[in-house]
């Protein structure tokens, strides 16, 4: 079963996520980005390493910029480089362009404007080889009987 962390200062925006995922797997929270780079080092330490990082950019302590540059120093630290770590999407209201490049730069995987669509989240979490495509084909047919 999957790990995600949802990392997030806004209580409303964690418990979108957490609606979105939990179905999927398991689903830890934080509220800061300091508090996200020790999740991750601890979840490394312990063998339990996390599936994937919903990160905001914009809170307190250490911006999502700060904790992405702190992941995967981490991951180095731990001897994960690349597409062995964690899949990170940037999860923020911010829409510019230079966050989006600059998250990339820092080692996410994908960029996602709030607010979330569940269906572009699950999308990004198959592409990613996170979710089998029963798992969409399911989201897809709960969508279809609801419209």
């Amino acid at each position: 079963m999957p790990r995600f962390l949802i990392v997030d200062d806004d209580l409303i925006s964690q418990e979108v996520l957490r609606d979105i995922l939990s179905a999927y797997g398991s689903c830890d929270t934080v509220s800061d980005g300091q508090e996200a780079v020790d999740a991750v080092r601890i979840a490394l330490e312990n063998g339990t390493p996390y599936d994937l990082v919903c990160l905001d950019i914009l809170m307190p302590n250490a911006s999502g910029h700060d904790a992405l540059q702190g992941i995967r120093r981490t991951e180095a630290d731990h001897g994960l480089a690349g597409s062995d770590g964690v899949k990170v999407i940037m999860t923020t209201a911010l829409r510019d362009s230079q966050h989006c490049l600059q998250s990339f730069r820092e080692g996410c995987e994908s960029y996602m404007a709030k607010p979330i669509s569940a269906t572009e989240l699950l999308q990004q979490l198959y592409a990613m080889g996170i979710l089998k495509r029963e798992s969409l084909d399911q989201v897809a047919s709960t969508s279809e009987s609801s419209s």
